[in-house]
């Protein structure tokens, strides 16, 4: 289990732990941290299976906008990239912000000062 915490906000998780070691999860956050603070959007992988044999990946998407972090829980639909997913650039795959979905709901999301 993992949890991710936006101010009051907290939100528990389970990560699968088949393709990533526990290790190599928070590596990945620590990197996807130092991204955040550097003012770039980011991924931060909450569960992940083999790439090469599954349909998605979940994770929160962290945008940095006008001072501002704006995360939004997200699965990354690996069938649906514009380009191979690539465990050595994570980011790159990461959808463009937006506040509505294509059905013109809400995307829920949590905001924080950067």
């Amino acid at each position: 289990m993992g949890s991710i915490q936006i101010d009051d906000f907290k939100e528990f998780f389970e990560s699968d732990l088949s393709y990533w070691s526990k290790e190599m999860y928070e590596a990945h956050w620590l990197k996807a941290s130092e991204e955040v603070e550097a003012g770039n959007s980011v991924s931060f992988i909450t569960s992940i299976t083999e790439p090469d044999s599954s349909n998605f990946i979940r994770s929160w998407s962290c945008y940095s906008i006008n001072g501002e972090l704006i995360f939004q829980e997200r699965i990354l639909f690996l069938d649906d990239l514009e380009s191979s997913f690539n465990l050595k650039e994570p980011h790159k795959n990461i959808e463009s912000y937006e506040s509505v979905s294509e059905d013109g709901d809400k995307i829920s999301e949590w905001l924080t000062r950067a």
